[in-house]
């Protein structure tokens, strides 16, 4: 049997109107699950759009996508009465209420606050321990029911994230295409594959620009189009492929480096990926691809070096690479990627000017 979902989503800078009328069916009692910052930027507005309904909870989920955290919601008499969960946050946020509704069997809405991950749309959470580090992707039965992607609040959200969501959003369409190298794909795993291009190719013509908008505090078309591929063309392609299709070196790479306690502390999620993909394409000698990713990193300031990483030449990086090499990430792959491909790799990126 094949199934397919797609994410169902509002975008604008009224977008939170659509809640009522759309979340409405399932049922008037509901419970908002929020991080802090989210819910300073967004609380009032998701309030506003909620009149009417049996607010029955409003809880902070925690700090960590942790199982401890989801099973603390889980616990909570008040999430188990709720015919609805409302998420409100970032991709930490989101994963931990998408998994405590899959364990509850209730439908659950997100809201996006930041463009930053596709985690607001998808069917699988990134659960870490208590301490921040990787513990596992947890795979859940459905996606969420709708996203609200608000404009407004996402413009006004720490830019930062921002710029690292266009770096984790470019490595979907590399690491996709070269996971599925050499396969027979099915429908949905050969559509998953054709969406991911909405991952690449506007980034490279409008991603820039978007991100100056950013800065200048201009919003534009632009900055409304990279936010799609960022939520919605990312989060498309990994509803409908093939789980092994979904990432590869770059992600892998990702997963190595944060055995470095520090690396997430100072780094975001999709900055690592993005020096990730570097590599990759490095790897598979996309030499195309690599100049116009290049490009992009160095036109807003994405990592295309150790040092960019707080890392350096003469690090041997073995717990890194040891790492990388048996990440799952790679179990799917169309050659075998080895601790010394990736180390020329890296050497030759250090010496490349584009």
């Amino acid at each position: 049997m094949q199934q397919l979902f797609l994410p169902r989503y509002t975008i604008g800078k009224d977008a939170l109107d659509s809640m009522k009328p759309i979340i409405e069916p399932y049922g008037k009692r509901v419970v908002l699950i929020y991080g802090e910052k989210a819910w300073k930027a967004a609380g009032d507005k998701v309030l506003a759009a909620l009149k009417g309904f049996d607010i029955s909870g409003m809880i902070m989920y925690g700090k960590e996508a942790s199982w401890d955290n989801i099973n603390k919601l889980v616990a909570d008499e008040t999430v188990r009465q709720a015919d609805v969960l409302i998420g409100i946050g970032g991709g930490k946020c989101l994963d931990v209420v998408k998994t405590a509704g899959d364990q509850l069997k209730k439908p659950v809405f997100t809201v996006a606050t930041i463009a930053s991950t596709c985690a607001s749309v998808t069917k699988i959470s990134i659960i870490h321990n208590n301490d921040g580090s990787f513990k596992e992707v947890f795979r859940l039965k459905e996606p969420p029911v709708h996203c609200f992607i608000d404009t407004e609040i996402i413009f006004r959200a720490p830019r930062q994230y921002f710029w690292a969501g266009m770096g984790d959003t470019m490595a979907k369409h590399i690491e996709c295409v070269f996971s599925a190298k050499n396969d027979v794909l099915d429908f949905a795993s050969e559509y998953g594959r054709t969406i991911s291009s909405l991952c690449y190719y506007p980034m490279i013509e409008k991603g820039a620009a978007a991100y100056n908008s950013i800065i200048k505090g201009e919003y534009s078309e632009d900055v409304e189009e990279i936010i799609l591929s960022i939520i919605v063309a990312t989060g498309s392609v990994s509803l409908a492929v093939n789980p092994d299709y979904n990432s590869a070196v770059a992600h892998a790479l990702y997963y190595g480096l944060t055995v470095r306690e520090w690396m997430e502390r100072k780094h975001l999620h999709g900055e690592i990926v993005s020096y990730g993909t570097l590599i990759q394409l490095i790897v598979d000698k996309q030499w195309d691809k690599l100049k116009q990713t290049y490009e992009f990193n160095k036109s807003v300031g994405l990592p295309v070096c150790l040092k960019d990483l707080d890392l350096t030449m003469d690090d041997p990086l073995d717990d890194v690479l040891d790492a990388t090499v048996i990440n799952p990430e790679l179990y799917h792959v169309p050659y075998k990627v080895t601790k010394e491909m990736l180390r020329e790799a890296i050497d030759y990126l250090e010496d490349y000017k584009g």
